[in-house]
């Protein structure tokens, strides 16, 4: 009888915790929330998505977000609609189109030119050195009056 009523106390004391705190799994919803919110940039701040910035338009972002999603809107009609709401600035990483393009292209470009410029000036000054000591004369002997200084 003692074993019994020591594990039924056992298995109540195990128990216990988890009847205190349901455990609680995030809706799909705010995973949406977040996943969109991540990819916005607030309008006021600038530098922070609209889930971590802590501006009044930022919060009536995330209300607007969360009734579309409501609505049943999908990712891709939400992102539209703050897009043509806000621009492009709105979102954090920018459109591989128009101006977009030009910002994801050009750095790399800059970056080649840069290096292709540094080879051929490594390599005009290899060169020139290199010439340099070639076209050099070899030492001449040293003559009676010269040697006689370098004795003293």
């Amino acid at each position: 009888m003692r074993r019994i009523a020591a594990a039924a106390f056992i298995v109540l004391a195990m128990a216990w915790p988890s009847a205190a705190a349901p455990f609680q799994t995030e809706q799909p919803q705010e995973t949406l929330v977040r996943e969109i919110g991540a990819r916005l940039r607030c309008p006021v701040c600038q530098s922070e998505n609209i889930l971590d910035s802590q501006s009044g338009t930022a919060r009536e972002m995330i209300v607007m977000l969360r009734e579309q999603l409501a609505q049943g809107r999908t990712e891709a009609e939400i992102v539209e609609y703050f897009r043509s709401r806000y621009g492009d600035y709105v979102l954090l990483s920018p459109p591989v189109s128009g101006f977009g393009g030009i910002i994801w292209i050009v750095p790399p470009i800059l970056l080649v030119m840069a290096g292709a410029a540094y080879l051929l000036l490594v390599r005009r000054s290899a060169d020139k050195a290199g010439r340099v000591a070639h076209d050099a004369q070899p030492h001449e002997p040293l003559n009676e009056q010269s040697l006689r200084r370098l004795e003293l």
